[in-house]
């Protein structure tokens, strides 16, 4: 009886089982048979045509624009479906069936004419709708209040149709929405502060409303907003600062609106490509740090606005930007030297109508559009094949121009002397009357020099007046000693090793530097030594060299531009602007960026100099930092020649006057490997934030250096945690940047000379640091040679696709080729190839075989 029973019950859940199966078979067939009618009458009322959704075939399998998961339709998309020709005559917002599509995620009639109002059930009975799109499809009327009610959508777009009204407020309520596009329509009033809480939206965009009001600081809250655009509305009021610290945000676009007030400061926006500002009233002038942190900045609209001052000359060498648009402001001043430091990507630049002077640059060829018009430049036309760059309403000597007398009268405003004939004139003069006195004073500084004797019996002049250049500008010693009032303790910037260097303000109102020598106390050499260098090698990473004064028997001068930064020891920290008198130290983007133009300077001494240039003083004293942080290597009294026969080791600490730095004087075998070794001490010190600790006592300088070395590994990146700067704030994107930093110093710091990297490898590896922890290599083994490193560089594709960018960053004219001073060509060899500057042991390969780790 029991087993009748049991029997019993299996049969019973058999037939339940099966039953229950049968009807879900039922159910699905049922639904689908539903959404096959609601598909069937959303063709009648669409006017689809039955190429594209045949009656007697399978939706989910053949009609266009048609998704299904398991047999029920999740997404529709009318983009691109052809109507029949009644359909074409009558189009509507005729989609009424799909409420009976349950499963709907996706809708999308993007450019599909839907004339009507948005249906206010949307926001009842489409509960399972991820993505709206109804962009370009005729929709008038107001958006539903109830689409607040969508909670699961995400992408919201309704661009570029009629709809009018104001936002709803309940459009806040969408929790999950990560791009909002309201743009193109007759939106009217302000912007619901309820929208401010819309935390994950990544994309908003309002533009060509008529909205108004002021931006609301609110805006802030959009912490992963990457993508804003208000441009063509009625906004008015100032551009709050809090929208300047999303720093996830790569296009912002204010433009065309009625904004007001100054711009706020820029540089968190680290991952911006596009700004437009173009078209509202800001004003005010634009600090010199506003975009020296924005690298990936490709445009910037700042036109039609009443901007004042200096065009910050960190816009012309920003590695990305290719579009520049300033027009219609009045900002002043002359160009930067667009031939040397500027950045050649900038492929169209509109500097029009502006206040902008002085005489122009043939370099501007090398863009692709360029627009000058309505300025004030003067001098004679720059040719014939500039049919790219627009120049009318100038001072310029061709054809429709400004008046002389409003040339004259501009130039006089200014304080320069107006007139473009006169000027030429003027210019034809003062060159003839430069080179008679410069003759006369080059004479009597040779004869007077002559005289002098120096305490160790041998004339302290007479190799100055053999074969010394006269680079630059010849300055009397009244002018420098007028300019730094008789070289008054006041104006000292420091007491330097191989002079004392003073700032100095010209009647020009040029601000210069001029390092007094003493030549009977300091090296008598060291100022010959910087004149021959200056004469022999330009490049925009060396510290501007102006001139010199040699027409004083003891003492001599040099004499370079001003750069208000200092050297990095001094710039490192700085006073906030607050009254309790904190210091802020240099933020990662910084950092990496001097870390980087540094290695670019040591890159052309050491490759692009024939032969090959010894820094022989790098330390944090000797990297000049000018108004944009950017990197103007000075300390030049020490350079010297790669040696022909570099021993394989030099004792880094040994040095007759201060222990601990890297300098080399008196010592005449350092290489090009000592600045590199010098150069991985640097990076320690911006990763650690101990600017200068390597200039200590030589016995604390190398315990420091061991110490910090002893942290950093690359299986365990925790550990360099222990010794970063603790002030150094790096979000997750940046932390293996700074791991790459310390991986590669560690690489420089290595006892042999023959282990460390090639200056060439160390630019390219800061460009992308990251690649050091991701694809390792040489960087990783501690024995590494210098064929292991080229190998690396010139072997593998992830490295080599920059090579070309970043040699052509530093390259410029070097020795080879060049002229001297007297018209001379200067005889050069060919370039050393590396193995022949850093000869190889004969068994490096059999050792490096042996002990990679």
């Amino acid at each position: 009886m029991g087993a009748q029973r049991l029997l019993m019950l299996l049969v019973a859940n058999v037939l339940f089982i099966a039953c229950s199966q049968q009807l879900q078979l039922l159910a699905l067939k049922s639904e689908a048979a539903i959404e096959r009618l609601a598909l069937l009458d959303l063709r009648s009322s669409l006017g689809i045509r039955a190429a594209d959704w045949h009656k007697k075939s399978d939706p989910c399998k053949s009609w266009v624009g048609v998704e299904c998961q398991s047999g029920r339709v999740t997404g529709l998309r009318l983009h691109g479906l052809r109507r029949s020709k009644w359909g074409r005559l009558n189009p509507r917002f005729s989609v009424d069936s799909i409420v009976n599509l349950t499963m709907l995620s996706s809708f999308n009639s993007s450019g599909f004419l839907l004339p009507g109002s948005i249906p206010s059930w949307f926001g009842y009975r489409l509960s399972a709708l991820q993505v709206l799109d109804l962009c370009s499809s005729s929709v008038s009327g107001s958006i539903p209040e109830s689409l607040g009610n969508m909670m699961s959508l995400s992408v919201l777009k309704l661009s570029d149709n009629a709809i009018s009204g104001t936002i709803p407020a309940t459009l806040g309520q969408l929790s999950s929405l990560a791009v909002l596009d309201l743009s193109s329509n007759l939106l009217t009033g302000l912007v619901p502060p309820e929208l401010y809480f819309l935390r994950n939206l990544v994309s908003l965009d309002l533009s060509t409303n008529r909205l108004n009001g002021m931006i609301s600081s609110g805006m802030g809250n959009f912490s992963e907003i990457k993508y804003l655009n208000l441009s063509d509305n009625g906004f008015s009021s100032v551009v709050p600062a809090e929208l300047f610290f999303l720093f996830k945000m790569v296009e912002l676009d204010l433009s065309s609106n009625s904004l007001s007030g100054t711009l706020p400061e820029v540089r968190h926006l680290v991952n911006l490509q596009k700004m437009n500002l173009g078209s509202n009233y800001l004003e005010g002038s634009l600090s010199k740090e506003t975009f020296f942190s924005l690298v990936q900045l490709e445009s910037l609209v700042l036109r039609n606005n009443r901007f004042h001052g200096a065009l910050p000359n960190v816009l012309w060498i920003l590695p990305k930007l290719h579009f520049l648009d300033v027009s219609g402001n009045q900002f002043t001043g002359r160009l930067p030297d667009l031939g040397s430091n500027f950045n050649a990507t900038i492929k169209v630049f509109n500097l029009s109508w502006n206040l902008f002077y002085g005489t122009l640059a043939v370099q501007l060829v090398k863009f692709g559009s360029v627009d000058l018009s309505g300025n004030y430049f003067e001098g004679v036309s720059l040719g014939s094949n500039l049919t790219k760059i627009q120049l009318m309403r100038n001072c310029l000597q061709m054809g429709n121009q400004r008046s002389l007398e409003e040339c004259r009268s501009f130039y006089a405003d200014q304080g320069v002397f107006g007139g473009v004939l006169l000027l030429v004139v003027l210019v034809v003069i003062m060159w003839v009357i430069q080179r008679s006195c410069r003759h006369v004073e080059v004479n009597g500084a040779t004869n007077a020099n002559a005289k002098h004797v120096s305490k160790d019996g041998t004339s302290a002049s007479t190799m100055a007046s053999v074969d010394v250049p006269h680079v630059g500008k010849s300055f009397t010693y009244e002018q420098l000693a007028q300019s730094t009032s008789n070289f008054n303790e006041k104006f000292l910037i420091k007491n330097g090793h191989s002079g004392d260097l003073y700032r100095g303000r010209m009647d020009s109102g040029t601000h210069i530097t001029v390092k007094k020598v003493d030549v009977h106390v300091l090296n008598n050499e060291s100022y010959v030594s910087e004149l021959k260098f200056f004469d022999t090698v330009s490049h925009p990473r060396l510290v501007p060299f102006l001139g010199h004064c040699l027409d004083q028997d003891n003492q001599k001068f040099l004499v370079y531009k001003y750069l208000p930064n200092g050297d990095l020891a001094k710039s490192f920290n700085r006073k906030t602007s607050g009254t309790d008198g904190d210091l802020q130290s240099l933020d990662w983007i910084t950092r990496l960026k001097i870390a980087t133009g540094v290695a670019e300077g040591l890159s052309y001494l050491h490759h692009e100099c024939n032969p090959p240039l010894v820094h022989g003083d790098l330390k944090a004293t000797s990297i000049i930092l000018d108004d944009n942080f950017e990197v103007r290597l000075g300390s030049f009294g020490e350079v010297h020649a790669q040696p022909e026969s570099p021993p394989t080791s030099i004792p880094e600490f040994t040095n007759p006057r201060t222990p601990g730095q890297c300098l080399s004087a008196g010592l005449s075998l350092t290489t090009c490997a000592h600045d590199v070794y010098c150069f991985g001490k640097i990076m320690l010190e911006l990763v650690t934030g101990k600017v200068g600790m390597s200039d200590s006592d030589e016995t604390i300088a190398k315990e420091w250096l061991e110490q910090m070395l002893s942290y950093i590994s690359i299986s365990d990146k925790e550990k360099l945690s222990k010794i970063l700067d603790p002030s150094l704030m790096v979000d997750d994107d940046l932390q293996e940047e700074v791991w790459g930093m310390a991986l590669i110093a560690r690489s420089c710091l290595r006892p042999n000379p023959s282990k460390r990297p090639l200056m060439k490898h160390i630019l390219r590896a800061l460009e992308n640091p990251w690649k050091v922890v991701r694809d390792g290599g040489p960087w990783l083994r501690t024995t590494s040679s210098r064929k292991s490193w080229a190998a690396a560089f010139f072997s593998s594709s992830s490295w080599r696709q920059n090579s070309s960018e970043g040699n052509a960053a530093f390259r410029r004219s070097g020795t080879s080729g060049s002229h001297s001073s007297s018209g001379q060509e200067r005889q050069t060899s060919r370039k050393k190839l590396s193995s022949e500057i850093f000869p190889e042991p004969a068994d490096a390969w059999f050792l490096e075989s042996q002990n990679q780790d």
